[in-house]
C-alpha cells in the first residue's frame, strides 16, 4: 500500500512540475499564448456548436413516409410462393396464397391482390378483388418494370403530409409442368414513419460567433498591454522621459517594456549628465576668470606704479618687484594646476604604472618638507610598517598626491602641533593617512574639499594665494589608480585617508 501511495505522490509531484514548467513556457512566449488560445478558441467553438445542435435538429426536424420495408414484405410473400411452385411443380402453393387473402378480405383485413396469368395473359387464378378475367400481359409487365425503375426496394419514401402512396406489383415468371405462368401480386405497402433532421449553417455561425468572442476576450488583455507599450513610447518620444511603463508578465511584451524603460531612463541620465558637465564647464571657465584676473590685476597695477615711477625709493620699487614676481609665480602655478586638473580628466589619460615601495617613497617626500615644517613650528609623526609595502602606481603622479596633502598639512595646521602620518596594510589594499591639528569643518564643507576652486576661508586665510584644484587634482589621480580617497574632522584633527590596491605579487 506505501510502494502504490509513494508512486501516486511520484506521479502527482511529476504532472505538477510539467504543468507549473508548461504554463511558465506559454507565459514567456507570445506566439506560444497566440497558438493555445486560437486552440481554446476553437475548442469553445466547437463545444458551443455541439451543445446548440439538437436545439436545432428539433427546430428543423421534418418527417417522411418510408415504404421500402413494406415492399419488401410484398416482394418476400410473393417470391416464397413462386419458389414453392416451382420446387413442387404444382400451383398449390399459389391456390394457398390467394384463399389467405381472400380470408383477409372477408375480415375486412388489409389484403393483397394476387392472380396467376398464362402466356396470352389470361387469368386462371386469382382472389377476390380481382374483377378482369384478362389482362394486357406486355403493359402490366412493362407498368412493373417502370415501377421497379422509378422506386427501387429499400428507397420509397414521400413526406408525411402526403399521406399516400403507390400500387406496388411484385411479378414473378413460373413453368409449372410444362407451361409458363406468370405471379403477379399486388397492394399497398405498410409505411413507416421517420423523422429526420439537417443543421444547415446556423451550428457553423455559432461556432465562429464563439471563436471570434472567446478570442478578442482572451487577448483583450494583450492587447491593452501593446497599447499601453505605444503610449508610453509616444510619451517618451514626446520628450516626457520621466514616463515609465507598467510591466506586466514575462513574454517578449514584458521585456520590451522593460527595455524601453531602460532606453528612457540612460537617455534621462545622459541629458543630465551632458547639462551637468555644461554645468561644470560654464562653472569651470567662471572660477578660471575670477582666479586669473586676480593675481594679473595685481601684477599689472605694481608695474603701472613702477612704470609712472610711484615709488619713494629704492626699497619701494624692489618690494613692487617682489610683489609682482610674487603674483606671477601665483598665476603660473594656477595655470599649471588648470592645465594638470584638465589633463587628469581626461577619460584618455594612460598611467604609466610600475612597482614602487611606498614607505620609502613617503620618507623622502617627508624628509624634503621637513625645513618648511619646521619653519612654522610643525614636526612630523611618522608610523611606518617595518615591512615593505609595495603598490603598483605612477609615481610621478601619486608623488603629487602626497605632496599636496603633505603641503596643505603644513599650510593650515595650527602651529606648534604635530603633523601624523601614518601606513599600514589592509586585506587587498594599503592606507594612508595624513591627519594635522586645524579649524573646525563642517559635514557640508568637508563634501565640497575635493570641489574644484573650493577654499574654506575661514581656515584658508593665511594661505589665499592657493589655487583650490589641489585636492581635486588629488583626487581624479587616486581614481585613476582605482583606489579612494576621504577626508573626516574628528576632535580637531582633518585627516585625508588614500587607499590604493596592493600591488600583485611576482
Amino acid at each position: 500500500m506505501k510502494k502504490i501511495f509513494k508512486l501516486v505522490h511520484y506521479i502527482c509531484n511529476k504532472l505538477k512540475k510539467f504543468i507549473v514548467n508548461a504554463i511558465k513556457k506559454i507565459r514567456q512566449s507570445i506566439r506560444i499564448q497566440l497558438l493555445t488560445t486560437f486552440i481554446l478558441c476553437a475548442f469553445l467553438g466547437v463545444l458551443a456548436a455541439r451543445a446548440t445542435l439538437p436545439f436545432i435538429l428539433n427546430i428543423n426536424q421534418t418527417a417522411t413516409i418510408d415504404y421500402g420495408q413494406g415492399m419488401q414484405q410484398i416482394n418476400f410473400q410473393a417470391q416464397r410462393a413462386a419458389d414453392l411452385a416451382i420446387n413442387e411443380n404444382s400451383v398449390e402453393s399459389l391456390q394457398q396464397m390467394i384463399e389467405a387473402e381472400n380470408v383477409k378480405l372477408d375480415m375486412k383485413q388489409s389484403a393483397l391482390k394476387v392472380f396467376v396469368t398464362d402466356e396470352s395473359g389470361k387469368i386462371l387464378y386469382k382472389t377476390q378483388q380481382m374483377e378482369e378475367q384478362q389482362i394486357n400481359l406486355h403493359n402490366t409487365i412493362r407498368h412493373v418494370m417502370d415501377f421497379a425503375t422509378n422506386h427501387p426496394l429499400y428507397e420509397y419514401e414521400i413526406p408525411a403530409i402526403e399521406q399516400s402512396a403507390q400500387e406496388f406489383i411484385a411479378f414473378y415468371p413460373l413453368t409449372i409442368e410444362g407451361k409458363n405462368l406468370y405471379l403477379f401480386v399486388n397492394g399497398i405497402p405498410e409505411g413507416m414513419v421517420i423523422a429526420s433532421s439537417t443543421e444547415g449553417l446556423i451550428p457553423l455561425f455559432i461556432a465562429i460567433a464563439v471563436f471570434t468572442f472567446s478570442f478578442f476576450y482572451i487577448t483583450k488583455r494583450k492587447m491593452n498591454q501593446i497599447e499601453e507599450l505605444a503610449k508610453g513610447v509616444m510619451e517618451i518620444a514626446k520628450g516626457n522621459l520621466a514616463y515609465r511603463i507598467k510591466k506586466k508578465g514575462i513574454d517578449e511584451i514584458a521585456l520590451l517594456t522593460e527595455n524601453v524603460n531602460h532606453m528612457a531612463e540612460a537617455i534621462m541620465t545622459n541629458i543630465e549628465k551632458e547639462r551637468s558637465i555644461e554645468k561644470q564647464k560654464n562653472e569651470l571657465i567662471t572660477n578660471v576668470s575670477h582666479d586669473l584676473r586676480t593675481p594679473l590685476t595685481s601684477i599689472m597695477g605694481y608695474l603701472r606704479l613702477l612704470r609712472e615711477g610711484r615709488y619713494d625709493n629704492r626699497e619701494q620699487y624692489e618690494e613692487y618687484i617682489k610683489i609682482a614676481f610674487s603674483k606671477s609665480e601665483q598665476l603660473k602655478n594656477l595655470i599649471d594646476d588648470l592645465f594638470e586638473y584638465t589633463k587628469l580628466t581626461n577619460e584618455n589619460i594612460v598611467l604609466n604604472q610600475h612597482k614602487v615601495c611606498i614607505n620609502e617613497l613617503l620618507d623622502q617626500l617627508i624628509e624634503e618638507l621637513v625645513p618648511q615644517a619646521e619653519e612654522r613650528g610643525l614636526v612630523f609623526e611618522k608610523n611606518f610598517p617595518e615591512e615593505r609595502i609595495d603598490a603598483s602606481v605612477d609615481s610621478e603622479k601619486i608623488v603629487r598626491v602626497f605632496d599636496n596633502l603633505l603641503m596643505n598639512a603644513i599650510k593650515y595646521s595650527t602651529s606648534g602641533r604635530a603633523i601624523k602620518v601614518s601606513l599600514k596594510k589592509q586585506y587587498n589594499s594599503l592606507q594612508i593617512c595624513v591627519a594635522n591639528q586645524s579649524e573646525q569643518f563642517t559635514n557640508e564643507e568637508l563634501g565640497n574639499l575635493f570641489e574644484r576652486f573650493y577654499k574654506k576661508d575661514q581656515a584658508r586665510t593665511s594661505a589665499s594665494e592657493g589655487s583650490g584644484l589641489g585636492l581635486a587634482i588629488a583626487k581624479s589621480i587616486v581614481e585613476l589608480h582605482m583606489g579612494e580617497i576621504r577626508a573626516n574632522y574628528e576632535d580637531g584633527m582633518l585627516q585625508f585617508t588614500i587607499l590604493l590596491p596592493i600591488a600583485a605579487k611576482c
